[in-house]
């Protein structure tokens, strides 16, 4: 904030939203895992989220590659400066996915390409769809790692 300050916008300011913690607990060394979604009990899993739990399907989710510093990982939600700015996750930091409906409520979710050694995680927002808001408005938020050996 301050270098755009001093520099009268023409440096961007970036907000991010941080998860505490250097490494996710769930980990893995397979570089492309295999997650199911459930979504059946609106009660309880992912179907759930804190402000009415809307989220039904995977296609709400974005799978995003999170920056890592000494204690949190974090991503950028929003960047502004003096010539506009811009809401929401960076499209450089999604990755892409594919998921497939095994039945009612039930989804297996595939990346498209083997991850990278890093940090993840699929994040759903209320904000508006293809995740305008990004992790700005997150409801719902499963954190992972790739450790490849």
């Amino acid at each position: 904030m301050f270098t755009s300050a001093v520099t009268y916008g023409i440096k961007k300011a970036k907000e991010k939203a941080v998860i505490p913690g250097a490494r996710a607990v769930v980990r893995t060394t397979d570089t492309s895992p295999v997650f199911y979604f459930y979504f059946d009990d609106k009660a309880a899993g992912l179907g759930k989220g804190l402000f009415g739990g809307n989220v039904s399907n995977p296609n709400q989710f974005a799978l995003i590659k999170l920056d890592v510093n000494k204690s949190n990982r974090e991503t950028t939600i929003a960047e502004f400066g003096a010539f506009g700015a811009s809401q929401g996750t960076s499209t450089k930091a999604m990755t892409t996915f594919k998921s497939e409906r095994i039945r009612n409520g039930l989804y297996k979710v595939v990346p498209s390409a083997p991850l990278q050694q890093g940090e993840y995680c699929f994040l759903a927002s209320f904000g508006a769809g293809a995740f305008g808001a990004g992790a700005a408005g997150a409801i719902d938020i499963f954190d992972f790692g790739v450790s490849v050996e």
